[in-house]
């Protein structure tokens, strides 16, 4: 029994260790430099990343290709990620990002910006619809 349950806590030991951060306004505060630029099928640029992004404890999202920071909102309900998801069907099995100018009211069920997104180790990526993924390294 004892031989079990060590090979029970080893399996969990080591799922927890190869997973990928949970994803939270936490996980994200900070600056971001993109490493990986993401590209339509014609290979024009994702207008919806930038270069260096920062994310800061009150769910701002800054960057220079921004006009102004952005709300974000990270682990939606999930009935505003099904809304998401229905607009944009590539993003499905992903987790979800929505972001929305920052003086828009907070219904994050409308958001126009949606991202399908993952944070693993010290890299985060970000997706559109219809780009391949755009790829950012967490800066010191």
């Amino acid at each position: 029994m004892k031989f079990f349950k060590l090979c029970i806590v080893m399996a969990i030991v080591f799922a927890v260790s190869t997973a990928s951060y949970a994803l939270d306004n936490a996980a994200l505060v900070g600056k971001w430099q993109l490493v990986e630029v993401a590209r339509d099928s014609a290979g024009k640029e994702c207008p919806f990343v930038g270069k260096q992004i920062q994310f800061t404890a009150d769910g701002k999202m800054i960057s220079g290709n921004m006009p102004m920071p952005f709300k974000y909102k990270v682990n939606p309900t999930p009935a505003e990620a099904a809304t998401a998801i229905a607009r944009n069907p590539e993003l499905k099995g992903m987790e979800i990002m929505l972001a929305m100018m920052g003086n828009s009211p907070a219904d994050w069920s409308k958001a126009p910006i949606v991202y399908g997104v993952k944070l693993k180790d010290k890299q985060f990526i970000m997706k559109v619809s219809g780009y391949t993924p755009a790829r950012y390294k967490k800066m010191k």
